[in-house]
């Protein structure tokens, strides 16, 4: 799925682009229904990304930015597999 099918189909999130380029290597985040993506990317790599964000927003509970803990890894997880199968099937 492309980059911009994946925010047709989302069109009820608010996804924007912006540049994260000054918060450390960060290339999407996601927050309460907003998405933010990283402009500096291919379209391909903002498709790997939203899908992500997505699998965040569709699997994720509270601020699991905090990798030491083994529960936010969990959730980490979950997400990545939630956007891999989105993309891959």
């Amino acid at each position: 799925m492309t980059y911009e099918e994946m925010q047709i189909l989302h069109d009820d999130l608010n996804i924007v682009e912006m540049d994260l380029s000054e918060v450390s290597g960060l290339k999407g985040l996601y927050v309460n229904g907003h998405i933010a993506i990283n402009t500096k990317m291919s379209d391909i790599e903002k498709a790997c990304v939203l899908a992500e964000e997505l699998g965040h927003h569709y699997t994720s509970v509270g601020n699991i930015l905090d990798m030491t803990s083994a529960a936010n890894r969990k959730q980490e997880r979950q997400a990545r597999l939630w956007a891999y199968n989105k993309q891959i099937g």
